[in-house]
């Protein structure tokens, strides 16, 4: 598995993103929720876009940076250092004994107690700063199981790893940790606020912890857009000066005419377009700005947008949120929360209709 798994991201980082159309599977029924962009950097994405279900359960900051600078300001006001504090806890019984066993017969084990500031004690998607402590060999694939350790805080997570763009609102995720340089990692995680460490451990097969990556909190931001691109390929077969017939991409024509909004670009740095199909087994027509050559790879770029994988430790489940309580002489909802919610209904019960009327929606090119 580890040799396979090495394989993979070899052949990735020779040929990143790059994917086969499959022969016995239409495109546009395989790749159906992926869109074209004309630009990674400046192409609009709607961030509150068909978001999963369990987004509606985390806190969301419209300012990070002002919330962390209040937790701060607010947290100062705590116990001061060196003060004696008594702390009484109420638990269960043998969840109390069991805490006590694990300290051993002498009590030589400490029991720390820690405090948290505002905010910390809520859900959201979580960013880290991360970087690889050195390169062994092992490769890290994004949604793998990693122990992360951020403060007092240890869980066991299953983050993705996305570029940092700093001029873009949207982020391209890595299949792949990287053996050298930073990135993202991102993950369902309590809040923590900046600049706290993070460490990142991986569990062997005979139980030990090494350590993987070090770095620090980014903040919490649900609203990060991270993308998986693939790269559709294709050869030219016949070239004539800015016109080329190119094959291999597509074997149905249905497909490239599904496809023909997006833009075409080569490895030798041009662009184009679809023209049309020609014959039945996916050949087609494409003009470039110049002229391209036969040992050039027609290429195009698709996009969809990815989230972290939903925490499946039963301490990083999130809690639905308490029902608001009705106030005092009312049987129900007012009238306007009520049409509020009938508006919301039948606008999602038109996009269903309109999904079922059209069950493969033609890609977006923004």
């Amino acid at each position: 598995a580890f040799l396979k798994r090495r394989k993979e991201a070899k052949e990735d980082s020779q040929f990143p993103d790059e994917v086969d159309t499959p022969e016995g599977m239409a495109a546009r029924v395989r790749f159906q929720k992926f869109r074209g962009l004309k630009s990674l950097r400046s192409s609009p994405w709607d961030p509150l876009e068909n978001l999963p279900f369990h987004y509606a359960k985390l806190s969301h900051f419209k300012n990070p940076n002002a919330s962390r600078l209040r937790a701060i300001a607010e947290g100062k006001e705590g116990v001061a250092p060196g003060a004696f504090v008594t702390v009484y806890v109420t638990v269960p019984g043998a969840v109390a004994a069991a805490v006590m066993e694990g300290r051993g017969e002498g009590g030589e084990v400490p029991l720390v107690v820690g405090g948290l500031l505002k905010y910390e004690n809520k859900m959201s998607v979580m960013h880290y700063n991360v970087t690889r402590v050195k390169d062994d060999g092992d490769v890290i694939k994004s949604k793998e199981n990693i122990v992360m350790v951020c403060g007092l805080r240890r869980s066991e997570v299953r983050p993705l790893y996305s570029e940092e763009r700093l001029k873009s609102d949207k982020h391209k995720m890595l299949r792949y940790f990287p053996a050298r340089g930073a990135c993202v990692a991102s993950c369902y995680a309590p809040t923590s606020w900046a600049p706290a460490p993070v460490l990142l451990l991986k569990r062997q097969k005979s139980g030990v912890l090494t350590l993987l990556a070090a770095g620090r909190v980014k903040g919490p931001d649900a609203n990060r857009i991270m993308l998986k691109r693939i790269v559709l390929t294709g050869l030219p077969f016949k070239i004539h000066k800015r016109k080329a017939t190119v094959r291999w991409m597509f074997f149905q024509p249905e497909d490239i005419r599904w496809f023909k909004p997006v833009e075409l670009w080569t490895k030798e740095g041009r662009r184009g377009h679809i023209k049309e199909p020609l014959g039945t087994h996916g050949y087609m027509k494409c003009i470039f700005d110049a002229s391209i050559t036969y040992s050039d790879t027609v290429c195009m770029s698709l996009y969809k947008r990815v989230y972290p994988p939903y925490p499946t430790h039963p301490s990083l489940q999130l809690k639905s949120p308490p029902p608001a309580p009705t106030p005092a002489g009312s049987t129900g909802p007012s009238a306007l929360t009520t049409a509020a919610l009938c508006g919301k209904e039948s606008a999602r019960s038109s996009s269903l209709a309109q999904q079922l009327l059209s069950p493969h929606p033609r890609p977006q090119v923004s």
